[in-house]
């Protein structure tokens, strides 16, 4: 037990010496060597990141307005339907803008990293699924905007909400896949392991 203690202190010890040493080896952005952002599927894949958390961003915001629609459902309309009607079309802008997004991560697709693939992939269908639920909610509301509460407006709304957190959730998942990925392969190089334990 203690022999096992010490060897983890030798190499924690071990680690900080060899890593800043590793890291001054390093080439610097613009010395030869180095990885340039600018090259092909390098400068997509930072993109393809900063995409993909703008749409984790708008999913974020769509499930915010519409907890704050379904907490007004069961309630009576106060403020009238219009208020309903702007709500939605807000949470459409959102969606709207998702859809761009996705949209261009799919022209580029081809050239973004792995998990931003599988990511696209994987939230391509939900995000297409809250765009019609969200057209479906607006056309609902304003077909029934004397009668809510005969309306399927609160189903409808339940589902866009779980749309947006099954898209902001699984983004999050694939970022922490890849920055746990980055940190097992700097610190397999700071270790001078082989790439296949």
């Amino acid at each position: 037990m203690r022999i096992n203690v010490l060897y983890k202190g030798v190499l924690v010890a071990a680690m900080l010496c060899v890593a800043p040493a590793a890291l001054s080896a390093a080439p610097r952005a613009g010395q030869p060597g180095a990885d340039t952002v600018e090259s092909g599927k390098g400068a997509f894949a930072i993109n393809a990141s900063d995409l993909l958390r703008q749409v984790q961003i708008d999913a974020i915001s769509v499930r915010n307005r519409v907890d704050r629609l379904q907490v007004r459902l069961p309630d009576s309309y106060e403020n009238g339907w219009e208020f309903d009607g702007d709500r939605l079309e807000r949470v459409r802008d959102r969606v709207n803008e998702m859809d761009k997004l996705l949209s261009q991560l799919r022209e580029n697709e081809s050239t973004a990293l792995p998990w931003q693939q599988q990511a696209i992939d994987r939230i391509a269908p939900t995000v297409v699924n809250l765009s019609d639920t969200t057209q479906e909610a607006i056309v609902s509301l304003n077909d029934n905007h004397g009668r809510i509460r005969f309306s399927n407006l609160k189903d409808l709304a339940g589902d866009m909400y779980n749309d947006a957190t099954r898209i902001e959730q699984a983004i999050g998942n694939f970022e922490k896949y890849a920055d746990a990925r980055q940190e097992a392969r700097q610190l397999r190089q700071t270790l001078g392991l082989k790439n296949n334990p």
